[in-house]
């Protein structure tokens, strides 16, 4: 896969000020196909310059201060608590059942939330480090 080039970066951003300010649309509420259809689509995919847009004020991201405050809080290798997960995700705004069960849909929405915040490693599994982004983005944006 081929990287998104400068001018196709300028040109994307150009285009969403343009959408989100005619369509009053919350900056943050700009998304990928990948977040709103998981395992259905994968663009924009994890090459996608998801942190150059929100640094441009289009989407959100999460503040590595934070992060790294959350992850310090977490044992790398501790079990995750599986429902608490699935809620946390379903307040961010992406669509899973809440059943406590690390299933093929639960593992699906991670990778696309990895995909869009943290893809240098989508794998799919929550680790402590997909976890702390969430409880970042939570804080940062729906708290």
């Amino acid at each position: 896969m081929a990287a998104f080039t400068d001018n196709q970066i300028a040109l994307v951003i150009a285009l969403s000020r343009d959408i989100i300010e005619r369509n009053q649309i919350a900056a943050i509420n700009v998304v990928g196909h990948s977040d709103i259809s998981p395992g259905r689509k994968i663009d924009p995919g994890p090459l996608f310059p998801w942190k150059k847009l929100a640094d441009a004020g289009i989407g959100a991201w999460p503040d590595s201060p934070t992060v790294e405050r959350y992850l310090a809080k977490r044992q790398l290798h501790s079990a995750v608590d599986v429902k608490q997960l699935q809620n946390n995700l379903n307040r961010y705004g992406y669509q899973v059942s809440d059943s406590g069960v690390m299933d093929n849909q639960t593992r699906t929405v991670i990778k696309a939330f990895q995909m869009h915040f943290r893809p240098a490693n989508y794998s799919g599994e929550a680790d402590a480090e997909t976890l702390a982004i969430l409880d970042a983005l939570l804080e940062k944006y729906k708290s």
